[in-house]
């Protein structure tokens, strides 16, 4: 269908963060200038309001309307959703381009394509703000959908940013305009004198092309140009909005019905040592006495309990459900195989068709061989690696499993022959010098360099090339164990994202979405070696689990769940973070790491680990309805509803963190006992 379209432009010289930025200048132009040409340079855009307040301040903002002949309403300066739509209202617009007046690289491409895309007519609601760097923000709504919004909605963070609501609610059809690749890293929109300068920048390098230069033309500059890119590193995307949540009412708890979980777990005592089959997902890890102890079923991004509440889940299984619990065409092709067999007297052809898929997808696969969880892998590497080489000692870094190999250099090392622990030793992470002290003690002993490339923190400088490089010349392989990597930062996992591909790699958890599978890949020539050595079990081929690989790699492929995931990840990650600052706790608690899989680390005024703290935010988490034990996998389930009420939820949470350490109570606010560590205490 066709539509008239009119773009409403917010704008105010009163910012909190950088009063004056609409009109600042670049280039002998005020800001709100280029965006306005910007968005007449769309070809589907038919005119343009801007929405000030009707402060004196702003009547600079109004003259330069009237001086470019646009379109202009003045109402409230607190309530944004207000002014937008009395301004919609006033000018009888039908169809809505909501984009930000702080947004002068907005291009007409985008906003073409966006509307385009809302022109359709299915959806009410159309963005692009999941894969498009920030400040290309483009959103279309209709005057309907602004209408219910501005009736519905009374939180002052949703009436300050007006589209949160019609994200998260659920009541709008929404679609999501997604970037080639994904780019919502980038922080483009002007919210501070860093963001000023970024964009300035921009412009003087591309100001042979007027305001006609587009998204490409943008990242040339940026790739030609990579210092200009650190001026505004470490502005946040969105702050203004994870602010403005710490002004909404927070939410209350409910009481969690916990009867049958207890009953449970006092019969486990009995029959299963530490009442689990799995540490990490154990009684410990959360308040005993104040948590759920068993689940019952999962749908998407929830689950249910024992006693029937329902949470949101970040653990997702401890990483292996990145598409979502139940998720259909995973289902659908596990029920489907069920009925030709499981398990079977000679090997399944589908053990073919995803090892096909695996070398397609990972860069460092020739050759497959698969395990049913990450020890098998990580362990028949290991085992492979020292046939190979004919060699001992293991290097490792980060944790890999619970077998002899690395278990033994652990504080869990009971049963583990002291001969075995010997052979086996650690080094640091981005501390090349550290693994090169290792084969200085052990000159032509190592067999294998095996690390997580990517954990909390990302490689500094070349370390990954470096680790590389020195594994060679000391004629040691090199292993990545992708457990937690693979298929959740890349399909392909970190040596996909960072470029350094190693001899062998281990993969598990996501590749199944949540079945037990894990494989080893590597080069052929070290792969052939399994013919010899011993690396064979019942159910190494068995076709529920290959299935529903095969399954969740093909949907991964078609419906771009890992920008999802970075996307919503991000969301948690600078959500987290920004309420943290807000309360005042940004130097008790972080959220770490890749978005696709964060840490949250909580620590007392001596910088030393606290589990109280963490203990005391899990369990105001749980009694609004949010599973978190310290670590956040989105999966491809979580939508903006989901991660929208965990940010409140986490609003919530820190205010209480804060008053009970301002109070010096958080131990008596405890309804149970605290969490326990495991064996590794996390690196903060």
């Amino acid at each position: 269908m066709t539509v008239r379209v009119s773009a409403i432009v917010q704008a105010r010289m009163t910012s909190t963060r950088l009063p004056g930025k609409t009109l600042a200048p670049i280039l002998g132009k005020p800001l709100l200038q280029h965006v306005i040409e910007r968005i007449q340079a769309s070809s589907l855009i038919d005119d343009v309001i801007i929405a000030t307040t009707g402060g004196a301040a702003d009547d600079p903002v109004a003259d330069l309307a009237q001086s470019l002949g646009v379109k202009c309403y003045r109402g409230s300066e607190d309530d944004v959703l207000d002014r937008m739509y009395q301004a919609a209202k006033q000018f009888g617009v039908e169809h809505i381009a909501r984009i930000c007046g702080d947004c002068p690289l907005a291009d007409p491409a985008i906003i073409d394509q966006v509307v385009e895309a809302y022109s359709s007519g299915e959806a009410d609601f159309v963005t692009n703000t999941l894969t498009s760097p920030d400040g290309t923000d483009t959103e279309v709504f209709s005057f309907e959908t602004l209408e219910r919004t501005w009736k519905d909605t009374s939180n002052s963070s949703d009436r300050e940013h007006v589209t949160g609501y019609m994200q998260a609610s659920g009541h709008f059809r929404t679609f999501e305009v997604r970037n080639y690749v994904d780019l919502s890293h980038l922080k483009w929109s002007v919210d501070t004198e860093a963001d000023l300068e970024f964009v300035t920048s921009v412009f003087e390098k591309l100001q042979d092309k007027g305001n006609l230069f587009h998204l490409d033309d943008i990242l040339k500059v940026l790739q030609d140009f990579p210092e200009i890119m650190t001026v505004n590193q470490d502005s946040v995307r969105d702050e203004g909005y994870y602010i403005s949540l710490a002004s909404d009412p927070p939410i209350q708890p409910h009481v969690l019905k916990l009867e049958r979980s207890f009953a449970l777990k006092e019969k486990a005592t009995t029959l299963i040592p530490s009442g689990t089959q799995t540490f990490s997902k154990g009684p410990t890890q959360l308040v005993q006495g104040a948590a759920p102890v068993y689940l019952e079923r999962g749908q998407g991004s929830h689950i249910w309990d024992v006693d029937g509440n329902e949470y949101i889940d970040y653990p997702m299984g401890l990483g292996p459900v990145v598409l979502g619990h139940n998720y259909p065409r995973v289902t659908e092709a596990v029920n489907r195989q069920m009925q030709d067999g499981a398990s079977f007297s000679l090997p399944h052809s589908l053990e073919l068709e995803l090892a096909e898929l695996l070398v397609e997808t990972i860069p460092c696969a020739e050759m497959v061989r698969f395990g049913k969880n990450g020890s098998d892998a990580t362990s028949g590497a290991v085992r492979v690696a020292r046939g190979f080489t004919k060699r001992e000692i293991i290097a490792c870094c980060g944790y890999h499993g619970w077998q002899d190999w690395y278990v033994g250099i652990t504080t869990r090392n009971l049963g583990v022959p002291k001969a075995v622990q010997e052979l086996t030793v650690s080094f640091q992470y981005n501390d090349i010098a550290s693994l090169e002290s290792i084969f200085a003690k052990f000159p032509d002993q190592v067999a294998a360099v095996i690390m997580e490339p990517v954990g909390v923190e990302e490689p500094e400088g070349q370390f990954l090339n470096e680790v590389q490089e020195l594994a060679r010349r000391n004629g040691a392989l090199l292993i990545f164990d992708e457990m937690i990597t693979g298929f959740r930062i890349d399909m392909g996992g970190a040596q996909s994202r960072y470029g350094v591909v190693p001899d062998l790699a281990c993969f598990g958890k996501a590749m199944a979405n949540g079945l037990p599978l894990s494989t080893i890949v590597g080069r052929r020539e070290v792969m052939e070696l399994f013919d010899e050595v011993f690396f064979s079990f019942t159910f190494g081929g068995e076709a529920l689990s290959l299935a529903a690989s095969v399954a969740t790699i093909k949907e991964m492929r078609e419906q771009d769940v890992i920008s999802h995931l970075w996307g919503q990840g991000r969301k948690l990650k600078d959500g987290y973070n920004t309420l943290a600052k807000t309360f005042g706790l940004e130097d008790y608690t972080e959220c770490i790491g890749l978005p696709p899989h964060t840490v949250v680390g909580f620590k007392d005024a001596q910088g030393v680990e606290s589990l109280v703290y963490q203990s005391l935010f899990q369990q105001e988490c749980l009694k609004r309805g949010v599973l978190f034990t310290d670590v956040h996998n989105p999966s491809f389930s979580h939508t903006d509803k989901d991660i929208d009420h965990t940010l409140r939820v986490y609003r919530s949470a820190l205010e209480i963190l804060a008053q009970a350490i301002g109070e010096g109570d958080v131990m008596e606010r405890l309804e149970g006992k605290p969490v326990e560590p495991i064996f590794r205490p996390r690196k903060f």
